[in-house]
C-alpha cells in the first residue's frame, strides 16, 4: 500500500545482481545507452558510463555531444559510441540546457521509443511524456520545480511530494536524500540513511549509471511493476559504495573504484 513504507536490505537486491553464466556474452548482460554530459558538465557523461560499466553491464553506448564522446573514450575505452541495439536508457545527466534545439531534438528522438529509461536532471521535464517503464531521479528541489512547489516543502514531506509526481506523471520516483525514497504511487521503499558525504557534487551522476546499468543487465523482467524495486537496489549499492570509498568526504570519481566490489560483498 502507498501509505505504508517498506524496507530494504542486502538480501533484498540479489535478485537484481544476476551474475554472468557460462552463456553469457556482452549483449545477454545488457545493452546501456547514455545521452549525458554537455560542455558546461562533461564530467556527468564521465561518471555516468563509468559507474554503468563498473556495475555490471554488458556494454555501454554512448549517445550525447560528439565532442564528449571523445572525452568518454579516453576515460573509458570500453565505451561504444556507435548508435545500435539498447535495452536501457538514461537520459539527462549532466544536461545544462535542454531547451537547446540540438540537445532537445536528439533527447526526445531517444525518448520517443518504449526502451525502459532513467529521466535525471536535463532531462526531468520528460515525465509523464512516454508509456515505457521510467524511473525519475530528482532531489528535493528539481521535484519541487516539477510540482511547482517550494524545496522546504520537499525536504519536510519527502514520501508525500515523491508520491505526488509517481501519480501525476505515472512513473517511478527515487527522490533523493539522506533518506532515499522510491515509490511508484502503488508501493513506498525507504532507504537506509546514507552518509551526508553524499551530499556533492557528481555523486547524483554515479547513482543514475548504477540505475541504468541494473535496469538492462534486467532487460527479460524489467517492468512498471518492479522497476520501484530495481531503484531501491541501485540506491542501496550506492550509498554502501559511498561507505567503501571514505568514512569522510567524499569524491564521486572514486566511488567509481568500489561499485564493483559492493556488488560483490551482497552476492557472494
Amino acid at each position: 500500500m502507498a501509505d505504508s513504507i517498506e524496507s530494504w536490505s542486502e538480501s533484498a537486491c540479489v535478485k537484481y545482481l544476476r551474475k554472468p553464466d557460462a552463456s553469457d556474452n556482452k549483449y545477454r548482460r545488457g545493452v546501456l545507452g547514455c545521452f549525458t554530459g554537455s560542455s558546461q558538465y562533461p564530467g556527468a557523461a564521465l561518471l555516468t558510463t563509468a559507474a554503468a560499466i563498473a556495475s555490471g553491464v554488458g556494454m555501454v553506448r554512448y549517445l550525447g555531444p560528439k565532442k564528449i564522446a571523445k572525452l568518454v573514450i579516453q576515460n573509458r575505452p570500453e565505451v561504444v559510441i556507435k548508435s545500435g541495439k539498447i535495452d536501457a536508457l538514461l537520459l539527462g545527466s549532466g544536461i545544462a540546457d535542454p531547451a537547446n534545439w540540438f540537445t532537445n531534438y536528439r533527447m526526445r528522438k531517444l525518448f520517443n521509443t518504449d526502451t525502459p529509461k532513467v529521466l535525471d536532471a536535463g532531462a526531468l521535464y520528460l515525465a509523464g511524456k512516454n508509456l515505457a517503464p521510467t524511473i525519475i531521479t530528482p532531489h528535493s528541489g528539481e521535484l519541487a520545480k516539477m510540482l511547482k512547489c517550494k524545496s522546504v516543502e520537499v525536504e519536510e514531506e519527502p514520501k508525500k511530494y515523491a508520491l505526488s509526481a509517481a501519480k501525476q506523471f505515472q512513473v517511478t520516483v527515487l527522490l533523493k536524500g539522506k533518506y532515499t525514497i522510491v515509490t511508484d504511487g502503488d508501493r513506498t521503499i525507504q532507504l537506509p540513511a546514507a552518509t551526508s558525504y553524499l551530499a556533492t557534487a557528481g555523486t547524483g551522476d554515479v547513482l543514475a549509471g548504477i540505475i541504468g546499468a541494473l535496469i538492462a543487465l534486467n532487460k527479460n523482467i524489467v517492468s512498471k511493476q518492479n522497476l520501484i524495486e530495481i531503484g531501491a537496489t541501485a540506491a542501496y549499492i550506492h550509498a554502501k559504495t559511498a561507505e567503501l570509498t571514505s568514512d569522510g568526504p567524499i569524491s564521486a570519481s572514486e566511488m567509481i573504484h568500489k561499485i564493483a566490489t559492493s556488488i560483490t560483498n551482497i552476492t557472494i
